[in-house]
């Protein structure tokens, strides 16, 4: 009877350890089922890349076949069209989603996005060694950085500016001034001179919203204009300098010596003028056209040169010019689920290795050594001007107030160049208005 007793405390007081011992397993395996998804998922190594449709996003994904190879990192695109881009892109950042890690945005758009902790500060993985060899990655080669408040938000994987271009085959000697690129687009302009050769003697694109503030950025800022002082918040649209650059361009347009309907010009029909011999100049016009004029079956395509944007004379015979520049990034996600594999993408596709896949592929990448490269010389001979035009270009001021500014600036641009309102009392009226949005924004 003492034994069946010592037997069945034995059996319970075994059972009761098995139990003890299933139910801590128990804890451990449900431990296990909350971590090694996530470690499943780590082990994969994917970033999700949110890219514009167009030439910059053939280069990314260019890029990211090497860096998946050398990385073991995978990289997943997703892709919107340029028309809902900037719309879906600001809906997503300021919901705060994390359906992708890295965010592709123009240098306009870092303010806003910072400014509401909607982005990731890039120091803090570019100053940390366990992340980033500094000497190698060489900050100081990027042609521009475009910081907020001190910080680094994002980083360029190109740059753009804008060059003056000209058919050599009528025109020997691209003009300096705007006043000899008057003249020059008077000679070749049908309506001006019946002898000529091309309907029109200059176009440039003017819709919105990505064209028409800043194609007149390059004469806005020539002149002595602007719209906005960055540092101050005043409002310099209305100065004499803006005025001039305003009525540089309602001349263009009241003389005919521009296409009537250039407001509805994007870059493409820009391009295809050149291309079919309808202009005889484009200007300011993106540097990224002559590589596609390059690679065409124009007849004209070897007659059509680059050169610099026309610019002022001064007093010692020299030109001042002040043409516009701005660079395409790569942002981290302030709630990127995958903090470390964006930055290894982003290092990658904005250093020098992923910069010069970058340029064999169409780009052109914001590296003074990528551009600089003799080995590019032959291939890509814009490389050279766009260095020496990015020696007195200009980007547009860093606010959060960026996209209400540029509708009101294209809202005045828009009656200049339909003739709807004198040049002078449209930039007064327009500069009222951004003087109102300013008082605003700091109240």
């Amino acid at each position: 009877m003492k034994f069946r007793l010592n037997r069945i405390v034995y059996v319970s007081f075994v059972s009761f350890l098995l139990l003890i011992v299933w139910a801590v397993s128990g804890v451990v395996l449900m431990n296990r089922v909350d971590i090694e998804p996530s470690e499943a998922v780590s082990a994969k190594r994917t970033v999700k890349v949110l890219i514009r449709t167009g030439s910059e996003s053939a280069g990314l994904r260019q890029i990211a076949k090497v860096f998946e190879k050398e990385s073991g990192i995978q990289v997943e695109f997703i892709e919107l069209g340029r028309d809902v881009y900037f719309t879906s892109v600001g809906t997503q950042l300021f919901a705060g989603t994390n359906a992708f890690d890295v965010v592709f945005l123009p240098n306009t758009s870092i303010a806003q996005f910072a400014d509401t902790k909607a982005l990731q500060p890039l120091d803090p993985f570019m100053n940390d060694s366990r992340y980033t060899d500094r000497q190698t990655f060489d900050v100081d080669d990027f042609l521009s950085t475009y910081p907020y408040k001190g910080a680094t938000f994002a980083l360029p994987t190109d740059i753009s500016t804008h060059f003056l271009y000209y058919r050599s085959d009528i025109i020997s000697k691209p003009p300096e001034t705007w006043d000899e690129l008057y003249a020059v687009a008077e000679k070749f302009t049908k309506q001006r001179n019946e002898d000529s050769p091309t309907r029109w003697g200059l176009a440039m694109p003017a819709v919105v919203p990505e064209e028409r503030s800043k194609i007149f950025s390059s004469l806005l800022w020539t002149y002595g204009g602007d719209v906005i002082e960055e540092n101050t918040g005043e409002v310099l649209f209305d100065q004499a300098g803006s005025i001039s650059a305003g009525s540089f361009l309602n001349r263009l347009v009241q003389e005919r010596i521009v296409p009537s309907d250039m407001i509805t010009w994007d870059f493409s029909r820009t391009r295809d003028a050149l291309l079919s011999g309808e202009i005889a100049m484009a200007a300011p016009y993106w540097n990224s056209a002559i590589d596609m004029i390059k690679q065409s079956d124009s007849p004209y395509k070897n007659a059509i040169k680059i050169a610099l944007i026309p610019g002022i004379r001064d007093q010692a015979g020299g030109i001042y010019r002040t043409p516009f520049q701005h660079g395409w990034m790569l942002a981290m996600n302030a709630n990127a689920k995958h903090p470390v594999d964006a930055w290894e993408f982003i290092k990658f596709a904005t250093g020098k290795r992923g910069g010069s896949i970058y340029a064999q592929f169409g780009g052109v990448p914001a590296r003074r050594s990528i551009l600089s490269d003799p080995s590019f010389s032959s291939k890509r001979p814009d490389f050279a001007l766009i260095l020496e035009s990015m020696k007195t270009a200009k980007a547009e001021p860093s606010l959060t107030y960026y996209p209400a500014m540029v509708e009101i600036e294209n809202d005045a641009l828009a009656k200049i160049l339909t003739l709807h309102e004198d040049p002078k009392s449209t930039l007064l009226y327009a500069a009222s208005k951004l003087r109102n949005l300013v008082e605003k924004v700091r109240n």
